[in-house]
Parts: structure tokens; C-alpha cells; sequence
């Protein structure tokens, strides 16, 4: 009897003991697993939060074009260069680059304006643009410019007069020097430039004046300066009356750039002397090789025009 009720009593203290574990791991179970559902819900929430953040962001975004690849200073920008980026409205530059905006006629117009960096957004103020060839567009050749000593093919030049009293005017602005050989400078000018150098011309040859370039230290950084030159009414008067004026005192003004380089080249070596004759003389074999070609073409045509002729009378007999 003693064993027995000794065993009960155990069999009731393992089996309340038990009751009581399992109670106290079902209630850990279920704290457990309400954390975890809690810890759920705040994770669904932050990651809805986040998504509505995003969601917002990207309707706000735009689309812009950054650099894939370094670019160098006057380098030509092309599609291939370029990669889509999405930019916030608040960060979006409203003169940003598109590539449409790269091509004009089918042919790539933009230059980088300085050296960048791969990843920068390109935007309008980073490139520069080739020059717009209109219709009165010509090449004009100029030899009665004084030139500075650093000045080269490709260089960006203003072209100003300066008066024997002190006043110094621009005639021409950010001009591009296409060619340079010895005195002789070629570059692009428009109708109305054309008729502004030419007072500028009778202007320095009547009061003494000179004409002279100064280039750019960064053509493409640097804004092109303000035209001040006035034209004035007697000299518009004089050109009105004789045309031809203005080839007689251009030819003057040549002259006298032309004795102040003689002056100057007492001052020169001999293989600086040289230098500066052989470019003399390459203008003057152009000049000539290009009055030669013109010949020859006023030649051909008037050949080819009385071959036409001919052939319309032969043609007119045979019918």
C-alpha cells in the first residue's frame, strides 16, 4: 500500500509537472508567435511606407542623359557617349542635353565646352555649338590686320580699331580664324560684317587708326564680346559714293601692316625671318594656284557652254 500511494502521489506530481510545462510552453509559444506576427506588421508597414515613397519618387523623376565615358575639352558628343539617368524635379536642370538635341541636317553639332567626367548630366551650358552657316555667309581674306605673335589656325579672335586719341572700339566679334599663313588671315563673315569692317577700313586709313586681333583665352568658356564699333554716317556716305574706296585703302592698310613687319623683322633672327617669309610666300602660291584653278574652271565652263550651244544646233538640223 505504501509503494502504491508513494507511486501515485509521483505519478500525480510528474503528471501536474507536465500540465505545467506544457502550459508555460504554449503560453511562450503563443507571446512568441504574437511578437513575430507584430514584428510582421511592422515590416509590412515600413515596407509600404517605402514603396509609397518610391512610387512617389519615381512620378516626380524625369529623364536626363549623363556621360558613360571621360570627355575631353572640344571633343564632338555623340548617342554612344550617353546613358539615361532618372533625375528628381527638384534636382532636374531645365537645359538638359537630349539626343535629339546632338544632330542638326544629320550631322553632330555639340562640343564638350571643357574637360568632364563619366557619370556628369549634360546640360546646355556644358557644350558648345557649331557654327550656323546662313545663306549670306562668305569666306573673306584679310591681310591689313595686325596680328598677334601667339595666334594660330583655329584661334578666336575679336577684331577691334584703335584711334590715335585713345579710343578703342570691337568691329568684329569672336571670329574664327579658319586659316593663317604669314599676314594673311581667313575667316567667316556675315552681310552686315562685311559692311562693318569695310567703315572700318576708311576709318583707320582716314584718321590713322589701326586694326588689330586679340584672341580668347578660352574661346568656349568665354561669351563673345559686344560689337561697339559705330559706323559713322560719312563714312557710310563715302563707301555708297565709290564702292572701290574700300579696296583702295584696304590695299593701304596692307602696306602699312606690311612696314611695320619689315621694322619689326630688324629685330628677328635669321631663321625667324625665314619663318615669316615662307609664309608669305605660301599665301602668295595659294593666291596664285587659286587664281590658276579659277582660270582653268572659267576655261572649261566656256568650253562646255559652246559644246551645249553646239549641240542644240545640232540637234535643232536634225529636226
Amino acid at each position: 500500500m505504501g509503494i502504491r500511494l508513494k507511486t501515485k502521489k509521483l505519478i500525480l506530481v510528474g503528471s501536474a509537472g507536465f500540465v505545467l510545462a506544457t502550459g508555460i510552453w504554449s503560453g511562450g509559444v503563443y507571446i512568441w508567435h504574437d511578437k513575430v506576427q507584430e514584428h510582421e506588421l511592422q515590416l509590412i508597414n515600413k515596407y509600404e511606407k517605402q514603396l509609397e515613397v518610391l512610387e512617389n519618387t519615381a512620378a516626380q523623376n524625369n529623364t536626363a542623359y549623363s556621360l558613360n565615358v571621360d570627355v575631353e575639352k572640344g571633343q564632338l558628343i555623340t548617342p554612344e557617349m550617353l546613358t539615361s539617368v532618372a533625375v528628381a524635379n527638384a534636382a532636374f536642370p531645365k537645359d538638359f542635353i537630349k539626343p535629339q538635341d546632338l544632330k542638326k541636317d544629320d550631322k553632330f553639332i555639340l562640343y564638350a565646352k571643357t574637360d568632364m567626367k563619366a557619370k556628369t548630366t549634360l546640360t546646355e551650358s556644358m557644350v558648345y555649338n557649331t557654327v550656323n552657316i546662313t545663306s549670306d555667309i562668305r569666306e573673306a581674306e584679310y591681310s591689313f590686320i595686325e596680328l598677334p605673335t601667339n595666334i594660330s589656325t583655329d584661334s578666336y579672335v575679336d577684331i577691334r580699331i584703335q584711334f590715335p586719341t585713345g579710343d578703342d572700339y570691337v568691329v568684329l566679334t569672336k571670329k574664327h580664324i579658319k586659316k593663317l599663313a604669314g599676314l594673311t588671315i581667313w575667316m567667316d563673315i556675315g552681310e552686315s560684317e562685311l559692311l562693318t569692317i569695310s567703315s572700318a577700313i576708311v576709318d583707320a586709313y582716314l584718321n590713322g587708326a589701326k586694326i588689330y586681333a586679340i584672341p580668347y583665352v578660352d574661346e568656349h568658356m568665354q561669351d563673345k564680346a559686344t560689337m561697339t564699333y559705330p559706323i559713322k554716317p560719312n563714312v557710310q556716305a563715302l563707301i555708297k559714293e565709290s564702292p572701290n574706296v574700300v579696296n583702295l585703302y584696304e590695299l593701304e592698310l596692307e602696306k602699312l601692316n606690311r612696314g611695320r613687319l619689315e621694322n619689326n623683322l630688324r629685330d628677328l633672327s635669321e631663321e625667324q625671318k625665314a619663318k615669316i617669309q615662307d609664309g608669305d610666300q605660301q599665301v602668295q602660291s595659294k593666291v596664285s594656284e587659286e587664281k590658276a584653278r579659277a582660270t582653268e574652271e572659267d576655261r572649261l565652263n566656256a568650253v562646255n557652254e559652246q559644246a551645249k550651244q553646239q549641240q542644240a544646233l545640232i540637234g535643232g538640223d536634225s529636226e
